[in-house]
């Protein structure tokens, strides 16, 4: 691993939302601060309305990622498959061979080209899927029923492959559960600065109370420990977030984790 890719394993995931975060809890910790806010909140209420649907979409999304390889590794060792099928065709002439060799290439370059680009124009890769079964359709009477009968069960898996793989591209995680865990993580440090508050500044100046009466050096001690503390948790949950959406569609490249569709060429 080079200088930039360790560098951008710890950079990949932040972007302007996480700016937005930190803004936020920083003014939230000083509008608690300044118009003394103080409460004591169940912080249960992160679990409900912020990590469980993190974590929901987060394990879903990286389950939608692990099946998409599947999906690709299905569909290309089907096609290899189905090559090795016609070279072992004799009634078929080796220039006819290289014809069908060379559509059966082209699924999986229009299959990549599909994934990698932001259209859903799927078109060219029908077609692509098309010419083989018209190539079977035309020599069909110089194959023997055996091997017809094996390519056709290995292009259901090539289809199969190739229809799950979109499906993962088109449909994502549910979307109104994302929207609501983004709100919630903008509107968060409202909630947990004045509890921050109550616990670290407070407490302790009850206690210098207690001892000497001296209160302003314990609240200046303090207040970067609260203004840190929601800094960071912002930043944590954010951080999640957007790993979440980088992965949400494994084929775009946008993130470190995402599949790289130039190991699937067909190589066979």
């Amino acid at each position: 691993m080079n200088n930039v890719s360790k560098h951008l394993k710890y950079t990949s995931a932040i972007n302007y939302k996480t700016l937005i975060s930190v803004f936020i809890s920083i003014a939230a910790t000083w509008i608690s601060l300044e118009y003394k806010l103080i409460f004591d909140l169940d912080l249960t209420l992160i679990s409900v309305a912020v990590v469980f649907p993190l974590v929901f979409t987060l394990g879903s999304a990286f389950q939608r990622r692990e099946r998409a390889l599947e999906h690709l590794g299905r569909a290309k060792a089907a096609l290899a498959a189905i090559k090795y099928s016609f070279s072992f065709s004799k009634k078929i002439n080796e220039t006819d061979k290289q014809i069908i060799y060379k559509d059966i290439r082209n699924v999986k370059t229009e299959l990549i080209r599909f994934l990698y680009s932001e259209t859903l124009d799927k078109q060219p890769l029908i077609e692509s899927i098309s010419k083989i079964q018209g190539f079977i359709t035309k020599h069909q009477d110089k194959m023997s029923k055996g091997i017809a009968l094996k390519v056709y069960k290995l292009m259901r898996d090539v289809i199969m492959g190739v229809e799950n793989s979109i499906s993962i591209k088109t449909h994502r995680t549910p979307q109104s559960i994302r929207a609501y865990c983004e709100l919630f993580i903008y509107v968060f440090p409202f909630f947990y600065a004045p509890t921050l508050i109550k616990n670290i500044v407070y407490h302790e100046i009850q206690v210098v109370d207690i001892l000497n009466n001296s209160t302003q050096v314990v609240t200046d001690r303090f207040l970067f420990i609260v203004y840190g503390l929601n800094i960071i948790l912002s930043f944590f949950l954010i951080t999640l977030f957007n790993v979440q959406e980088q992965i949400e569609n494994p084929f775009d490249q946008d993130g470190m984790d995402d599949i790289i569709l130039d190991n699937y060429e067909l190589e066979y």
